[in-house]
């Protein structure tokens, strides 16, 4: 079993040779609002440097037969990427790829001797930087269309050193062709590579093109099915339509249902507010008459924007840059020139969902408890020293608890821990209020997905638990 570690870097790289620059792969600011709440990897690209490293001992020129993959999920920019051998033989290949013990994806590769010698050039890369296409259900249905084959020989040796030297030029340009389709073409811009399954045959004569057609478009589970075909190669790629980044109410239709002085007395500081609850809870408590300061680690465009939202509309925000994972000896000096907040929100958190089920990983554990446990008592301290000083303190759990799904163990019973942290303070520290409410699953970055699923509306969930804080 091999390990890599894929960096922004290579992406970067990949997206070069590939032409595939959706952002899903390359912006990992905008990534973490996407399905899977971060920068994720090209699937081609850790097949192909399964692959690579699987040839590494093979001398003469061979060219693949079949390929097939499903990709199950998706694999983290920094995440340690496994790949287990399942089964082999001289020609046949079948490969599992894991990120902390979950499945990411399968693999089973044939290839065999190289029949004939293959003779032709390809262009070096697009003559124009493409853009993603953006394309509605009803559009997809009915899609259809060629990509220009091209392949950049220098960065490709680079990449997968062992492929140049044993597969054809026309094989892998084929199917780097293949991401550059999903990710930029069909669907574009809001797509996920689900699963491929190609034929290739030694005859590769033909204009250097891949040829699609969507032969399905599955709409309950925004599944398309594209048939291509190009110069010795021909199957199918399926990928998923993509949810958009989840959108929060707008502030003027939070207004409507807040009482203009109902927060009046509050100073707040809303740790992690650039979106989803914490931007929610930002723009309830500013319609309410509150002063609020809301935090952001990547997010600053997304926090000036909530800012600027607010106080276009007469009511009070500032935002500045936090990050809960360090020592926050310079968040007392962040805020010296403010007035000190009186109320802490705190709705710092990773990505909580792409668990394998069943399974509890102390790995992941320990990362819900640096957001949970350690970084909600650094910043506490911070805020309040001594801690009297601070009045209330929201400190948002989860149903998840009362629940335990299956996938999301780790999740639960870190934000147990975080519970016991908060009674174990409010106990220490009498004067101090801290309301920990077990949230409903409610929309929001983190729990768009495939499927449709109930989640509730997140205004009136967080503002029956903002007044009931008020009162308490």
């Amino acid at each position: 079993m091999t390990q890599r570690i894929f960096t922004s870097e290579d992406q970067l790289a990949f997206a070069e040779l590939s032409g595939d620059h959706n952002p899903l792969h390359l912006d990992p600011v905008l990534a973490r609002r996407l399905l899977f709440g971060r920068q994720v990897v090209h699937g081609l690209h850790a097949l192909l440097w399964s692959l690579d490293y699987h040839l590494k001992s093979v001398k003469q020129p061979m060219e693949l037969r079949t390929l097939k993959a499903n990709f199950k999920a998706g694999i983290g920019v920094g995440q340690t990427l496994h790949c287990r051998v399942n089964l082999q033989d001289q020609y046949r290949v079948a490969m599992q790829l894991e990120t902390d013990s979950t499945p990411a994806a399968w693999l089973e590769i044939t290839w065999s001797p190289l029949r004939s010698h293959r003779t032709g050039t390809l262009p070096k890369m697009s003559p124009e930087p493409e853009k993603c296409r953006e394309r509605s259900r009803d559009e997809l249905a009915a899609a259809s269309g060629n990509i220009a084959l091209y392949f950049n020989h220098d960065l490709a040796s680079e990449l997968f050193p062992n492929l140049i030297s044993v597969l054809p030029p026309m094989q892998l340009a084929a199917l780097l062709a293949t991401t550059r389709l999903v990710g930029m073409e069909c669907p574009g811009q809001h797509s996920i590579y689900s699963s491929l399954n190609l034929a290739f045959f030694s005859d590769s004569t033909g204009v250097p093109t891949l040829k699609y057609h969507v032969a399905d478009c599955n709409k309950r589970l925004a599944l398309v099915s594209m048939e291509v075909d190009a110069p010795g190669m021909k199957g199918q790629v399926k990928a998923f339509l993509r949810p958009k980044p989840q959108m929060q109410a707008a502030f003027m239709d939070v207004c409507r249902q807040v009482e203009p002085e109902e927060f009046s007395a509050q100073r707040a500081l809303i740790v992690g507010g650039s979106r989803g609850l914490g931007e929610v809870t930002a723009k309830l408590l500013a319609a309410g008459g509150a002063e609020v300061i809301l935090t952001f680690y990547r997010g600053e465009q997304d926090a000036q924007r909530i800012v600027k939202e607010i106080v276009s509309h007469g009511a009070h925000a500032d935002c500045l840059p936090l990050n809960v994972l360090e020592p926050s000896q310079g968040l007392a000096g962040k805020i010296a020139n403010r007035s000190k907040p009186l109320y802490l929100y705190y709705f710092a958190t990773p990505y909580i969902f792409g668990a394998a089920k069943g399974k509890f990983s102390s790995q992941r554990f320990a990362t819900f408890s640096k957001f949970y446990v350690t970084g909600f008592l650094r910043i506490l301290q911070a805020v309040a020293d001594p801690i009297t000083g601070l009045q209330k303190v929201f400190y948002p759990s989860s149903a998840a608890i009362e629940e335990l799904p299956l996938d999301m163990g780790e999740y639960a019973a870190a934000k147990m821990a975080g519970e016991i942290l908060c009674d174990f303070l409010q106990k220490a520290h009498p004067g101090l209020v801290i309301y920990k409410p077990r949230l409903p699953r409610v929309a929001t970055d983190q729990t768009v997905s495939l499927l449709p699923v109930r989640n509730q509306e997140p205004v009136s969930v967080l503002l029956s638990n903002l007044r009931h804080l008020r009162k308490m």
